[in-house]
């Protein structure tokens, strides 16, 4: 887990391990909960300013945009934000930039909490 003061949130420091639909996204994040990752049970898939503010200026981790405290996959995440019905935004770390993508196709999931 990582925490990031500036914003109060806590992420998981590694991601799915594989690229997941849209649905299996979520299902990951309830799987997180079920299990009470880290010992918490209030994971949940960040929105598009969280996730962007993971995004570093320069290349830091490697060739990605993202703190070297953070695993160096996944370069991409699926964030809760859509852009249409059927489109949600993700981020790319290893571009530098945020796009969106169809439901059906598949990214990593790096989970983010609130601290309370």
């Amino acid at each position: 887990m990582v925490y990031d003061g500036s914003t109060k949130l806590y992420w998981q420091r590694s991601s799915s391990e594989e690229l997941l639909t849209y649905d299996e996204a979520l299902a990951y994040v309830d799987n997180l909960n079920r299990v009470k990752f880290a010992g918490y049970t209030d994971w949940r898939l960040p929105t598009l300013e969280e996730a962007m503010s993971l995004m570093e200026r320069e290349q830091k981790n490697g060739k990605l945009y993202i703190n070297p405290v953070f695993d160096r996959r996944p370069t991409v995440i699926w964030t809760a934000s859509k852009q249409a019905v059927d489109v949600v935004w993700y981020v790319d770390f290893n571009v530098g930039r945020c796009a969106f993508n169809v439901l059906g196709g598949g990214d990593p999931v790096r989970a983010v909490r609130f601290r309370q």
